[in-house]
């Protein structure tokens, strides 16, 4: 191989890994979990945020509840059962759904905050096609040759991992464990968002939640 296809193999592979790491979501599931044992579904659900913020525990327990109802699913936002100074236990959870006809809890908290660098290659390739560096190769090659040995630079964002956890009412058992990270998000809202889809996507998945 020539050093000029090696140069431009370097181009597309590195303008693949750009489209790939800028078409993909920051927020993805990394582990989950279900009961093998789990026999049955859940359609009425209580949603419990667990966080410093009161703004984000009411909005992320809103917008999930809403988005399940959505799909058929009767759901309720624990901040307006539960106090925002109450402490989350069995009998607080107790009280909150006496009466009520909630077969499922489900309960999202932070468990970590990390840092991760990832290295970003150089932008400043662009191509001019018919004519200019597409000339010919003595005006192309330098400047794609230039273009990738030239050094990019690191760039250091936080990876929030969160547990989101599925609970019978009944037994009281947890059935259902998911862990996400989401990268460098750009607000809180953008992980409440992508969370919640992924959530549901795989509840549904795994045939824990049906309509009534």
């Amino acid at each position: 191989m020539n050093l000029l296809t090696q140069s431009i193999n370097k181009v597309v592979v590195i303008a693949s890994i750009i489209f790939l790491v800028s078409s993909c979501t920051n927020t993805k599931i990394s582990q989950s979990w279900v009961d093998p044992d789990l026999k049955k579904s859940y359609n009425d659900i209580l949603i419990i945020g667990i966080g410093e913020s009161e703004q984000n525990r009411r909005a992320y327990e809103s917008y999930f509840s809403t988005a399940l109802e959505e799909k058929g699913i009767e759901a309720l936002a624990s901040y307006k059962l539960i106090k925002s100074n109450a402490k989350i236990d069995r009998e607080t959870i107790g009280k909150a759904i006496k009466g009520l006809n909630v077969d499922g809890v489900i309960v999202t908290h932070l468990t970590a905050v990390d840092e991760e660098t990832i290295y970003r290659p150089s932008m400043d390739y662009m191509p001019m096609y018919g004519g200019g560096y597409y000339g010919g190769l003595y005006s192309y090659y330098p400047h794609v040759n230039a273009y990738v040995t030239r050094p990019g630079y690191y760039e250091t964002h936080e990876t929030y991992t969160l547990e989101t956890n599925l609970y019978d009412v009944e037994s009281e058992e947890l059935v259902w464990s998911a862990r996400s990270r989401s990268f460098a998000p750009e607000s809180v809202d953008e992980v409440i968002t992508d969370l919640t889809k992924l959530l549901i996507e795989e509840l549904i998945d795994k045939g824990l939640i049906k309509k009534k």
